[in-house]
């Protein structure tokens, strides 16, 4: 099953007070290229990234041949960078979504979620660690269209709360969401 990997980075990043496609690691990569590489090391046949604010910024500093789409409307809400990211790649079979500021996912957590999805392809998946739903989804080409014909503004858990399903995953990575330079200096020193 051909899945593609979107990296959401359409956001202000307000509290960061930069960009965090352009948080660096000691690697010295963007984030949102560190992003785009968990999600091919997990699995997906290919990734893009979803941006809007700062978008021309962005695009110089992340390698040409990364895949990236425009949200024009990112200011509207995330429902736009999910709608941006599917109409990007009409050829996947499903989509699997990880936002910018997930840092630290694993790839076995993204193969796990491609795994489930294999399993059954017509559901929506949603990683899991202890019980706590994650801020990856996966969806099939089906409900993909189906979230393209909602509002820009819709509330995407909402929509998605009473089709997903759940695959417990070890890793608490998936809850987390570095929105300041204090949660960015902590993930840093994580080792």
């Amino acid at each position: 099953m051909k899945t593609v990997g979107i990296v959401l980075a359409a956001g202000e990043s307000r509290r960061m007070g930069s960009p965090k496609a352009l948080l660096r690691g000691a690697d010295g990569a963007p984030l949102a290229a560190r992003q785009a590489e968990i999600l091919r090391a997990g699995g997906c046949a290919a990734v893009a990234v979803v941006l809007g604010s700062e978008i021309e910024r962005i695009r110089r500093e992340l390698p040409p041949d990364l895949a990236t789409a425009e949200n024009p409307g990112w200011a509207r809400g995330r429902a736009g960078s999910l709608q941006a990211g599917i109409a990007a790649s009409p050829e996947a079979e499903g989509y699997l979504f990880l936002p910018v500021d997930a840092v630290g996912v694993k790839p076995a957590t993204i193969q796990a979620t491609l795994a489930a999805a294999a399993g059954e392809p017509a559901a929506i998946w949603r990683p899991t660690h202890r019980g706590e739903k994650g801020n990856l989804l996966w969806m099939p080409r089906a409900a993909a269209a189906e979230l393209r014909r909602l509002p820009v503004d819709a509330r995407i858990d909402e929509w998605v709360r009473p089709r997903a399903r759940t695959v417990a995953v070890d890793d608490p990575a998936i809850l987390r969401n570095v929105n300041t330079p204090e949660e960015w200096a902590a993930f840093s020193r994580l080792p």
